[in-house]
Parts: C-alpha cells; sequence; structure tokens
C-alpha cells in the first residue's frame, strides 16, 4: 500500500492535469462541486486520518478494549470541542482552522528544508484566495460572519502572494531545490489558479496530501494490514456521522443545501484535524528519533 514519492508527485501531476481540462469543459456550478467535493473526501481522503488510532497503538500501549477506549473517547472529545468552539466563536474558529491547516499541510514537504516548507503550507490553504479572492471569502461566508469571511480571505490572499514571491525566489537563486517538492507546489499554484477553490482542494487533499499521509504511516505501522481494517471501519464511521449531521442541518434549514454540506464538510474536516495534527506530530517525531 506504499506508494514511492516520486509516483505520488506524478499521480498529483496527473489528477491536476485531468481535472483542469475537465473543469474546463464542464465548470461545474456549486452545488455539483459539493457532490464532487463530499464522496472525493470520504473515498480517498478519510482513510489517512483514520489510520490514527493504530498510529496511536504504534506510540502508546493501548491494551485491551479499555485503552482503545480512552483513546478513542479523548479523540472524540477533542474533535466535539472544535465543533463547539466553532458554534460559539465561528470567526476564531475560522482563522485557527487555516493557521493550523497550513502548519498540517506544510508536513507534505517535511524532508525539503524550512523555505519549501513554509511556502508550501501557505500555498495548500493560500494559493485559490490569490487568485480567486472573492469566491473564497464567498465559501468562508457559509462558515462564519460576512465580515470576518472577507477578511479571512483578503489576508489570506495578502499571505499567499507573499509565499508565492517566496518560492519563486528561492527557486530562482537555489537551483539545487528544484526538486519534486518544488515541482509539486508549482503544481498547486497552477491548480489553484485554473480551478474553482473547491474542486482544487479535492485534487490537492485527496491526491496529493491523502496518499502521501496514508503511504508514510501505512509503512511505518507494526501490522499494516490490520492499520488497513481498522481504517476502513472508521472511515465507515465517520461517514455515517457526517451524513447524520448534514440530516439533521437540512432539517433546521431545508432550503441552505450549500451551506449544510459545506459546513459539515469543513468543519467536520476541522473537527478531526486538531486531534489528527496533534497524533501525527508525536508519531513524526519518534520516526525522526527512530
Amino acid at each position: 500500500m506504499t506508494v514511492p514519492q516520486i509516483w505520488q508527485t506524478w499521480l498529483f501531476a496527473g489528477a491536476a492535469i485531468l481535472t483542469i481540462v475537465v473543469s474546463l469543459v464542464g465548470q461545474p456550478d456549486l452545488i455539483t462541486q459539493l457532490f464532487i467535493l463530499a464522496p472525493a473526501v470520504a473515498i480517498l481522503g478519510l482513510p489517512h486520518g483514520a489510520l490514527d488510532l493504530p498510529i496511536a497503538q504504534a506510540l502508546w500501549p493501548l491494551d485491551g478494549w479499555r485503552g482503545k477506549l480512552r483513546f478513542v473517547g479523548l479523540y472524540v472529545g477533542l474533535a466535539l470541542l472544535v465543533i463547539a468552539v466553532w458554534i460559539v466563536l465561528p470567526g476564531t474558529a475560522l482563522f485557527a482552522f487555516l493557521i493550523y491547516s497550513a502548519f498540517h499541510f506544510s508536513g507534505d514537504w517535511d524532508g525539503a528544508g524550512a523555505t519549501l516548507r513554509f511556502s508550501g503550507g501557505v500555498a495548500t490553504v493560500g494559493a485559490p484566495a490569490l487568485f480567486q479572492t472573492g469566491e473564497v471569502a464567498t465559501l468562508f461566508g457559509y462558515l462564519a460572519p460576512e465580515p470576518v469571511a472577507e477578511l479571512a480571505a483578503l489576508l489570506l490572499a495578502v499571505v499567499a502572494g507573499i509565499s508565492l514571491g517566496i518560492f519563486v525566489a528561492t527557486i530562482s537563486l537555489r537551483p539545487q531545490l528544484r526538486n519534486s517538492a518544488a515541482g509539486e507546489q508549482g503544481i498547486i499554484w497552477i491548480a489553484a489558479a485554473c480551478l474553482t477553490p473547491l474542486v482544487y482542494f479535492v485534487v490537492y487533499f485527496c491526491m496529493l496530501h491523502s496518499v502521501r499521509h496514508f503511504s508514510n504511516a501505512f509503512a511505518s505501522l507494526d501490522d499494516p494490514h490490520q492499520g488497513l481494517r481498522v481504517a476502513a471501519l472508521l472511515s465507515v464511521i465517520t461517514v455515517f456521522v457526517g451524513l447524520i449531521g448534514f440530516v439533521v442541518l437540512q432539517g433546521l434549514k431545508p432550503e441552505l443545501l450549500e451551506q449544510s454540506l459545506l459546513r459539515v464538510i469543513f468543519i467536520g474536516l476541522a473537527a478531526l484535524t486538531v486531534p489528527h495534527m496533534i497524533l501525527v506530530d508525536r508519531f513524526q517525531r519518534k520516526l525522526k528519533q527512530q
């Protein structure tokens, strides 16, 4: 189940090119994009996070069902706390989500040096805002009050512009950094310029980030096949919970289909990302010490 890194790069490049061609021909509207995003994240994105329980077992002695239950309880508790904070303080939660997403995604270039790691992390969340600030602000408006959404999109565009300048200067002045990491980030900027923000996110999250994390984590587990079975089960459970959330939101506001889908997907991802990021960071530190 491991995928060599160079293959990951080519897989991402191929997916980006194909998606750009299809999008230029089809030009999907927002609701179509959401119905592409939801199953893509569920099928291709969630399994990499569903390896968190096997990763935790590799870190700590979660003996018996009680040990596993304690970990799951803590994990779910952190996720529910994130959801609660988002409901009470949506603006603060949006800014925090963007910052820790950039930090987490920068791990895709962990071995590429500090400069490319920084530029990559910012590019993953900021590139769409640089090219399509208004559309990103509209999407953020489904997740937070409009003034906060517009400010977040504008600041994100500014930071992304700075990051793009740093990236271009780095690969221009330091030829030794013109490697696969630089190539992947170049693809990110091109995809963000050519695709709508949601479709861009599907391509990056599902075809690079999830593939890379799943491959690295799978190769590091003591019992990878058991981990795969657990990941499949947890992915199904997560999708089921997400469907329940969507049904509840639709019951409250049946006329707001786009808003319900966006909130379930992005607030759900935010809730799962916090415990996931903490766990993965701890796991990566352990691997470096070995």
